[in-house]
C-alpha cells in the first residue's frame, strides 16, 4: 500500500514539475505582445468598434497565473467622433496556481487604473453606449452561479482585494448642454471571501455645471455579502461629503452620515437599520428603520429625531441671513421627534413632538403623495405669540410705503386632499389674545373649508366658519362669524392701543369677496353685518357736556361745569350691508344719558374713511350740568356729522341748525299764543 502511495505521489510530483517547466518555457518562448493585433481584432469584431492596445501585455504563471495589460482604448460608434469611448491606463488579474489544483479559485488583488469613460447622448436620444438598434450594450455574460461556484467546476474561495484608482466617468448631453463628471480617485477593499466581512474604502468626486459645483465624498465601511446575493450586512459606515460652488449656500457645505449597523436579508425580505445619524450645517438628525416585505409589499417602521438646534444659526450656516423679527430672540430653538410608519404608499407620523422656542406642538400626520396629495391628521399647540415672528414695526416718522398689490394664487388647492384638525391653547396675533382656538381644515377638489372656526377672546366667544373656493377663478372667500360677550376695553387696547372705549360687544357677520389680487379683497367685499355695543363708556369725551357747551357759547352764556370726563352709553346698535367694499349703515341707533342717537352713514373699507350724519335727540328728562334743573335743550334735535379717517374721525355739532330750530319753535309758540287765549275764554267754565 505504501508503495502505491509513493508511486502516486511520484507521478503527481512529476506532473507538477512538467507543468511548471511548460509554464517557464512559455514565458521565455512566447511573447504576449505578438498577439496584440489578434486581441484587438477580436475585441473590434465583438463590439463593432475600433480597439487599440498601446501598453505592454505581460503574463505570469507561478505562483500566480496572471494577466496584466497597459494602456488600451475602445472607440466610439460611428457618428460620435474620434474621442475614445473608454480608455484604461492599466489592469491586472491573477489566480494562485496551487489552489487551482484543488479546484479552488483564489484570485489575487484585482487592479484597475486610469479608467476614462465618455458617455455622450444626443438630443434625439441616441447615445454612444447603445448599439444601432438603440439597445444598451449589457455584455455577453450572465450572473455567476450561486453558492460560490465559478461556473467551470471551481469553488470560489477568495479575492485578495480590489484596487481601483483614477476612474473618471463623463456624461454629456448635446441637446441641453448638461455635463456631469463622476470620479473615483481611490477604491480599495480588504480580502473578499464568501461569508466573511471585508473593509471598503473609497473616494468619490462629482462635478456639475461644467465644474462650477464640486462634491467630494469619502467612504469607509465593513461589508459582508450573503451567499448567493441573498443580502448584506454593513457596519461602521461613515460617509463624509464636502461640496463647493457658487450655487451652494455660503459657497460651501459639508455633511456626515454614520450607520453603525445595517442588515438586509433578501430571503426574509427584511431590513434592520437601528440607527442613522446625519450631521449637516449644524443640524443633527437621528433615524432608525425596520422593513419587511421588501420585494413584495414593502412596509417600514422607524423613529426620527432632530436634536435641538437654532434655526437662526442653521440659516447662517447655509449662507442665508436670518429674518428680522420683532423679537430677536425667536427662531433660537427647534427640535422634532416622531414615530414613522410607511405602508401602502402612506407615510404616517405618530406621536409628533415639535418644539419651537416656547411653543410645543403635538399630534399625528398621515401623508399619501400622488397626483392629488392626501393629508390627514390632528395637531395641538399649547401656546404661540405670532407677533414675535413678524417683521420689525415700521418707523412712524418714515413715509409710508405704498401697499403692494400681490396676486392671489390658490391653484395649489387643486392638488391637495386635506382633513386636518387644529387646536391651540392660546394664540397672540395682531396684538389680540385668543384662547381655546379650534378649527378643522378640509380641502377637497380646490375648496378649503375651516369649520368650526372658534376661539375664546376677552371674556367673549367667537364662532363661525371660513371658506376659500378656488374651483373657479378668481377664488371666492367667505366668512361667517358671530361674536358674543366681547369686553371692548382690553380688546381695543391690545388691537390698537386704544383704551378709551369700554363695554360689551356682540357681532354677526356674513361676508364674501372675490378677487385675483390683494387689492381687490376689500373693494370686492360684499355681505351683511349686525352689531350691538352695550353698558360702556367712551373715555375722554363727554358728548352731553360738549352739546351744552356749544349751546351756551352760541347763547353768550357761561360754559357749564363738566361733571364727568366721559360719555356713557347704554346701547349702540345697527345693521349694515357691504357691497363692493362699501359698508352702508341705515339704522344706527344709540342710547346715552339724556340723548338718543339715530342716523345713517357709510364706510369705505378700501380707503379707510367714513361719513355719518346723525341726529342727537335730547330727552325730556335732560338736566343742566350747571343748575341741575331741566335743560333748555330738552326735546331738542341736534344734527351731528362724523367724517374723515377711520383712525381719527372728526365730530361736528351743527349749533346753527339747532338755534334755527329753536327760533322756529318760538315763532310757532308766539303764533299759537292768541289762539290758546281765545280758546280759554270760550270755555264754558271760563
Amino acid at each position: 500500500m505504501s508503495r502505491v502511495l509513493k508511486i502516486v505521489l511520484g507521478v503527481f510530483a512529476v506532473l507538477v514539475v512538467l507543468v511548471l517547466a511548460a509554464a517557464a518555457l512559455i514565458m521565455f518562448v512566447v511573447d504576449p505582445a505578438d498577439y496584440r493585433d489578434r486581441i484587438t481584432q477580436a475585441i473590434s469584431a465583438e463590439t463593432g468598434r475600433s480597439a487599440r492596445i498601446e501598453g505592454d501585455i505581460s503574463l505570469s504563471f507561478f505562483p500566480t497565473i496572471g494577466f496584466e495589460v497597459g494602456r488600451m482604448s475602445l472607440g466610439n460608434p460611428p457618428g460620435f467622433g474620434d474621442e475614445p469611448f473608454v480608455e484604461i491606463e492599466s489592469a491586472a488579474i491573477g489566480a494562485r496556481v496551487m489552489p487551482l489544483l484543488s479546484r479552488r479559485l483564489e484570485v489575487s488583488k484585482l487592479r484597475l487604473e486610469g479608467l476614462q469613460l465618455h458617455l455622450v447622448e444626443r438630443a434625439d436620444g441616441s447615445a454612444n453606449w447603445r448599439d444601432a438598434a438603440g439597445e444598451e450594450d449589457t455584455g455577453a455574460g450572465g450572473a455567476p452561479p450561486a453558492g460560490g461556484q465559478a461556473g467551470t467546476g471551481f469553488q470560489f474561495t477568495r479575492i485578495d482585494g480590489l484596487e481601483v484608482r483614477d476612474v473618471n466617468v463623463r456624461y454629456e448631453h448635446l441637446g441641453d448642454g448638461r455635463v456631469v463628471e463622476i470620479g473615483v480617485p481611490r477604491l480599495t477593499t480588504g480580502p473578499l471571501s464568501p461569508g466573511q466581512p471585508f473593509d471598503l474604502e473609497a473616494e468619490v468626486t462629482l462635478a456639475l455645471d461644467a465644474g462650477a459645483t464640486r462634491v467630494q465624498g469619502r467612504l469607509e465601511t465593513v461589508l459582508l455579502l450573503h451567499a448567493g446575493g441573498s443580502g448584506l450586512e454593513m457596519s461602521e459606515f461613515v460617509l463624509q461629503v464636502d461640496a463647493t460652488g457658487a450655487t451652494l449656500p455660503g459657497g460651501q457645505q459639508a455633511a456626515r452620515v454614520e450607520v453603525p449597523r445595517l442588515v438586509v436579508d433578501l430571503a426574509a425580505q427584511t431590513l434592520d437599520l437601528p440607527q442613522l445619524v446625519l450631521d449637516a450645517a449644524g443640524l443633527r438628525a437621528t433615524a432608525g428603520l425596520q422593513g419587511r416585505g421588501l420585494m413584495e409589499t414593502p412596509e417600514f417602521d422607524g423613529q426620527l429625531e432632530v436634536a435641538e438646534f437654532s434655526p437662526r444659526e442653521l440659516l447662517r450656516n447655509l449662507g442665508e441671513a436670518p429674518p428680522q423679527t420683532r423679537d430677536p430672540a425667536v427662531l433660537g430653538r427647534l427640535a422634532l421627534s416622531a414615530e414613522m410608519r410607511f405602508a401602502a404608499g402612506t407615510l404616517a407620523l405618530e406621536d409628533v413632538r415639535l418644539v419651537l422656542d416656547d411653543s410645543n406642538l403635538e399630534g399625528r400626520l398621515a401623508l399619501t403623495p400622488g397626483e392629488v396629495n392626501r393629508v390627514r391628521g390632528e395637531l395641538a399647540l399649547d401656546t404661540i405669540d405670532l407677533d414675535r415672528y413678524l417683521g420689525p414695526e415700521a418707523d412712524e416718522t418714515a413715509a409710508a410705503a405704498p401697499t403692494e398689490d400681490t396676486p392671489l394664487a390658490f391653484d395649489w388647492l387643486q392638488a391637495l386632499d386635506l382633513d386636518l384638525g387644529l387646536r391651540a391653547g392660546s394664540v397672540v396675533v395682531s396684538g389680540l389674545r385668543l384662547a381655546a382656538v379650534e378649527t378643522r381644515a378640509v380641502v377637497k377638489e380646490g375648496r378649503l373649508a375651516l369649520e368650526p372656526l372658534s376661539a375664546d377672546l376677552y371674556e367673549g366667544e367667537a364662532r363661525g366658519s371660513a371658506v376659500i373656493d378656488a374651483r373657479r377663478a378668481p377664488a371666492t372667500l367667505r366668512l361667517r362669524q358671530s361674536l358674543e360677550g366681547l369686553q371692548l376695553q382690553p380688546f381695543t387696547t391690545d388691537l390698537a392701543d386704544f383704551e378709551r372705549l369700554t363695554g360689551v360687544a356682540r357681532l354677526e357677520a356674513d361676508l364674501a369677496t372675490s378677487a385675483a389680487t390683494t387689492a381687490g379683497l376689500l373693494s370686492g367685499l360684499d355681505g351683511n353685518v349686525g352689531f350691538q355695543l352695550s353698558d360702556g363708556y367712551f373715555r375722554g369725551v363727554n358728548l352731553w357736556f360738549e352739546i351744552q357747551r356749544a349751546y351756551a357759547l352760541a347763547k353768550g352764556r357761561p360754559v357749564p361745569e363738566k361733571t364727568s370726563p366721559d360719555t356713557e352709553f347704554r346701547e349702540l346698535s345697527g345693521t349694515a350691508v357691504i357691497r363692493d367694499g362699501q359698508l352702508v349703515n341705515e339704522d344706527l341707533v344709540g342710547g346715552l344719558p339724556f340723548i338718543a342717537l339715530a342716523g345713517r352713514g357709510a364706510v369705505d373699507l378700501a380707503a379707510g374713511t367714513l361719513d355719518y350724519r346723525l341726529t342727537a335727540t335730547v330727552i325730556r328728562e335732560a338736566v343742566d350740568e350747571t343748575t341741575g334743573e331741566r335743560s333748555e335743550l330738552a326735546g331738542a334735535r341736534i344734527p351731528l356729522r362724523l367724517s374723515g379717517e377711520l383712525a381719527s374721525p372728526k365730530v361736528s355739532v351743527d349749533v346753527a341748525e339747532l338755534l334755527k330750530d329753536e327760533a322756529v319753535e318760538k315763532l310757532k309758540e308766539r303764533a299759537l299764543d292768541p289762539l290758546r287765549k281765545l280758546r280759554d275764554r270760550l270755555r264754558p267754565d271760563g
